[in-house]
C-alpha cells in the first residue's frame, strides 16, 4: 500500500470497520478514495495482491453502496461521495436493525412464559366467577380467597369441590359472618375448605398456587359493581399469597 494510503487508513480504519466494514473492505475504499478511481489490477498493485484476491471485496464495497465499477473492461472502480455514500449506509443500516430488534421482540415474547408478568381485565362479575373456575382446574396445591362472603355461581362450587376431591387445599377468608350468610359458610366449611373470619370491605382476592392472581373491587353500595384484573405474575401473585398469610393469622376460624 502507498505510504500516504497507509496513513489515512491508520487514521480512519477503526472507524470505518466500526460502521460495519471488514479490515480489509476499509483499507480497499481507502486506498480507492486516496487513488482512484482505478482498475481492480491497479488496487491489487497497491495491496501487492493478485486481482483474484480483490474482487469480492470490491463486490462487497459495491453491494454496500460506497464504490461504483464502470461498464467497460477492464472496470474502472470509484468511490462515491462520503457524504451521499455513507448517509444511505447509515439509513440503510438503521432500517436493518429496526427490523431486527421487531424480529427478536417477536421472538422473545413467543419464549417467554405466558403467565409471565401479563395482566387481564375481566369484564363483568360472572366473568371474574368463570375465569376462576378456570384457573381452578389447574389448581396443583393451594388455592387461597379472600372474599365477602356471599353465594357464588353453580360453576365454581363445581370448581372447588372438584379441587377438595383432588386434594387441592382451599383456604377462605371472609369479610363477613352473620345470620345472612352464616348458613352459607358453614356449609363451606363442611365440604372441607378452611374458612376463617377477617372484618373488612371492598376487594376480593384469589391466588391459585402462589402464581396466578385475581383481584376484583368493588363499590361498597353496590358490590356487583366491581373491576376485576387477573395477574399471570409468579412474582406479585407470591406477594398477594404473602398478604394473605398475614391476615389469615389475624383472622378467626370458623368451624
Amino acid at each position: 500500500m502507498k505510504q500516504n494510503t497507509v496513513k489515512i487508513a491508520s487514521k480512519y480504519l477503526p472507524s470505518l470497520v466500526h460502521f460495519g466494514l471488514s479490515t480489509k473492505e476499509a483499507e480497499v475504499y481507502i486506498a480507492l478514495l486516496d487513488n482512484g478511481p482505478l482498475t481492480v489490477k491497479g488496487v491489487a498493485e497497491i495491496f501487492n495482491a493478485s486481482p483474484n484476491a480483490l474482487y469480492r471485496i470490491l463486490k462487497n464495497l459495491i453491494q454496500k453502496g460506497l464504490i461504483i465499477a464502470s461498464p467497460t473492461h477492464p472496470s474502472i472502480y470509484r468511490t462515491i461521495s462520503p457524504a451521499i455514500a455513507f448517509e444511505a449506509l447509515a439509513k440503510k443500516q438503521i432500517s436493518a436493525m429496526e427490523i431486527s430488534k421487531n424480529e427478536l421482540i417477536q421472538r422473545l415474547l413467543t419464549k417467554q412464559k405466558p403467565d409471565q408478568t401479563k395482566i387481564d381485565l375481566i369484564g363483568t362479575i360472572r366473568d371474574f366467577f368463570l375465569a376462576y373456575a378456570k384457573l381452578a382446574q389447574k389448581a396443583k396445591e393451594e388455592i387461597l380467597i379472600i372474599s365477602i362472603g356471599e353465594e357464588v355461581p353453580e360453576e365454581v362450587l363445581l370448581a372447588n369441590r372438584d379441587c377438595l376431591e383432588r386434594g387441592i387445599k382451599i383456604h377462605f377468608i371472609i369479610h363477613k359472618y352473620d345470620s345472612s350468610n352464616k348458613d352459607l359458610i358453614r356449609r363451606w366449611v363442611r365440604m372441607g375448605m378452611e374458612v376463617r373470619h377477617y372484618p373488612d370491605w371492598g376487594f376480593h382476592l384469589i391466588v391459585i398456587d402462589k402464581k396466578v392472581s385475581l383481584l376484583a373491587v368493588n363499590d361498597p353500595k353496590n358490590t356487583s359493581d366491581r373491576v376485576s384484573l387477573q395477574f399471570n405474575s409468579e412474582g406479585l401473585s407470591k406477594a398477594l399469597g404473602d398478604y394473605f398469610q398475614t391476615t389469615w393469622e389475624k383472622a378467626s376460624p370458623i368451624k
